[in-house]
């Protein structure tokens, strides 16, 4: 039983960082045309992490986006809880980058 709940803790790591990587790749979709701005970036993060990993799973999720020198970054830390007495927690940071559109 100890060795399924390892395993299936994996699987629900996996499932999430799969998740906060696209909430990163539609916060930086959203944030580069000309256009948008910072807020669109937060909106698109906010709205597939709302979607797909509301609850427990995405307490420990914090996310940022900055729009510099032509460029939109957002970046991800995450940190999720072992199921398991004894097996250490998972933490991981990720960063995602697009060109921002000009006017021009």
């Amino acid at each position: 039983m100890v060795f399924l709940a390892i395993l299936l803790n994996l699987i629900a790591i996996q499932y999430a960082r799969g998740v906060v990587r696209a909430a990163l790749d539609e916060g930086v979709r959203r944030a580069s045309p000309a256009p948008a701005s910072v807020t669109d970036c937060y909106e698109g993060m906010s709205d597939v992490l709302e979607d797909l990993m509301a609850g427990p799973l995405g307490e420990e999720v914090t996310t940022s986006c900055v729009v510099d020198a032509g460029q939109v970054t957002a970046s991800a830390k995450a940190r999720f809880a072992a199921w398991v007495p004894g097996v250490p927690d998972i933490a991981f940071d990720i960063e995602v980058r697009a060109v921002k559109e000009t006017d021009a």
